[in-house]
């Protein structure tokens, strides 16, 4: 039995997420390369529309990595930021100008810096 992955399962059991009646879970595993012993992460999962075709599926967030010594309460704090990361996310995604999602968070880096200096100027 993995003590330390089944104490922060136990500890983000604690935690409710529910916004504009989508319910939002934390989900708790360890990195898949070496899960015998790997770093342990904390995940926003929801299902929700997707915002190009409109088909209902689950969504993960980025992985939050928890340090080994982590106490109780950075758990629960980094499960906020886990969660507040995932709604930003759909924030930005869900705002569209012309139908086309303005500050699209899957555009490559690179690809904003290339535009980057197009900045707007105050007269």
């Amino acid at each position: 039995m993995d003590k330390d992955l089944e104490k922060v399962k136990e500890i983000t059991k604690r935690i409710s997420i529910n916004l504009f009646n989508t319910e939002f879970r934390i989900r708790v595993e360890r990195d898949n390369v070496r899960p015998e012993d790997g770093r342990i992460f904390l995940q926003a999962v929801f299902n929700a529309p997707c915002t190009k075709e409109g088909d209902s599926q689950e969504w993960h967030g980025r992985k939050w990595y928890l340090s080994e010594f982590m106490p109780t309460d950075e758990i629960i704090k980094t499960a906020y930021a886990a969660f507040k990361m995932a709604v930003e996310h759909e924030v930005m995604e869900a705002f569209k100008v012309d139908g086309i999602i303005l500050f699209n968070p899957h555009v490559n880096f690179e690809e904003l810096l290339v535009i980057s200096h197009k900045e707007v100027k105050r007269h």
